[in-house]
């Protein structure tokens, strides 16, 4: 396996590393926020959701591209190509679940006071 050939593998990775990522770190961060943004009006976990929904929304992306990019390979490669396929289509599904975990998230802290301890 030459290192181009490894760096193309994990493309079709991106989505199921990069979606449970984002919501781990946006979940720790709105917590740790929340009590900063009591004490003043301050909207940094409302701009940190909507930066990591893009970021789990970006590895389905990538995740897509490496399905489509790669579809007329799985022909001619000698394993079939199955696996490496099934992975990205369930990237791109886990990017999304998580980035619409990570809306939801952002949804309840605008509508609940984040003073309410």
């Amino acid at each position: 396996m030459t290192e181009a050939t490894g760096r193309a593998r994990l493309l079709y990775w991106a989505g199921v590393a990069l979606g449970p990522l984002a919501w781990g770190i946006n979940l720790q961060g709105v917590y740790v926020l929340a009590h900063f943004s009591c004490e003043s009006a301050r909207m940094s976990g409302t701009i940190l959701s909507a930066a990591l929904t893009i970021v789990a929304l970006l590895g389905s992306a990538i995740s897509a591209r490496a399905v489509r990019r790669g579809a007329g390979a799985e022909w001619t490669d000698a394993q079939g190509g199955g696996p490496r396929t099934f992975m990205a289509w369930v990237g791109v599904g886990n990017g999304v679940l998580f980035a619409l975990a990570i809306a939801n998230q952002l949804a309840a802290s605008l509508m609940i006071s984040p003073c309410l301890r």
